[in-house]
């Protein structure tokens, strides 16, 4: 069979709910994607196998890990067709090239490691824009924060609801787009039962924070009691959300 018979018959890689999200956020092709704590690296190898980037970098810690994986690439994607490259390796050390066209992806790390890498990632690029896709394990407002200010803009967001656990998915850019709101803002549907929910699970927890520390977390307990304030519903179901938490 020739190398292009083979790509042609190469079973998809699948994905489950939160990678596909994150996969179909994605509205563009790119020189490099680096599909950072990528763990098994099945994000990546989607990105692969469907060509949305010249090359495709994998990267993670865990040397076992990442040495099973680089197996697993050479047999399903053969250098003849794809460019990937395997890197075992702290994010924050990163030496990346200064080129055009990069997307950096941050998912399955807590929000304060996300935000270290997004900080060093903007050190190490040096001024050289380039588009990020984060969904943190929990920590989105302060990750939200750090995409602020380091001057990124909103391409698309989402929340993603998987086995019983809410993500935000954070899609910007260092070029022109919407501008980010520390509580999200086109990602709510107020209508949908689960966006209510996760409402109702930040609303308390940051309640709890601004009660025990005024100074650092009373202005973003208010910024999502603001949030649904302005939402799209009736105020009896704003009440009926608002009262729900209390009980």
């Amino acid at each position: 069979m020739n190398s292009e018979a083979s790509v042609k018959s190469q079973p998809t890689v699948k994905l489950g709910k939160r990678l596909s999200q994150l996969e179909n956020m994605l509205d563009q092709s790119y020189s490099v994607i680096w599909d950072c704590c990528c763990d098994h690296g099945l994000l990546g190898m989607s990105l692969l196998q469907k060509k949305l980037a010249d090359k495709v970098v994998f990267v993670d810690i865990l040397a076992h890990q990442m040495a099973l994986l680089e197996k697993d690439l050479e047999g399903r994607f053969p250098s003849a067709n794809y460019q990937w490259q395997v890197i075992c390796q702290d994010i924050l050390k990163l030496e990346v090239p200064q080129v055009e066209s990069q997307l950096f992806i941050i998912a399955g790390v807590g929000g304060d490691k996300a935000v270290k890498f997004i900080d060093s990632l903007c050190s190490a690029m040096n001024g050289l824009p380039f588009d990020l896709l984060v969904c943190s394990v929990q920590g989105n407002y302060p990750v939200r924060e750090a995409l602020i200010r380091q001057g990124f803009y909103l391409k698309q967001e989402q929340i993603i609801f998987e086995n019983k656990r809410f993500y935000e998915a954070i899609y910007v850019t260092q070029n022109t787009g919407s501008v980010i709101t520390a509580t999200g803002n086109s990602m709510w549907d107020w209508s949908n039962p689960d966006h209510q929910n996760y409402w109702q699970k930040i609303f308390p927890h940051f309640r709890k924070k601004a009660l025990a520390d005024p100074q650092r977390f009373s202005s973003i307990f208010d910024e999502y009691k603001k949030l649904l304030e302005s939402a799209d519903i009736s105020a009896a179901d704003k009440s009926i959300l608002i009262e729900s938490i209390d009980r």
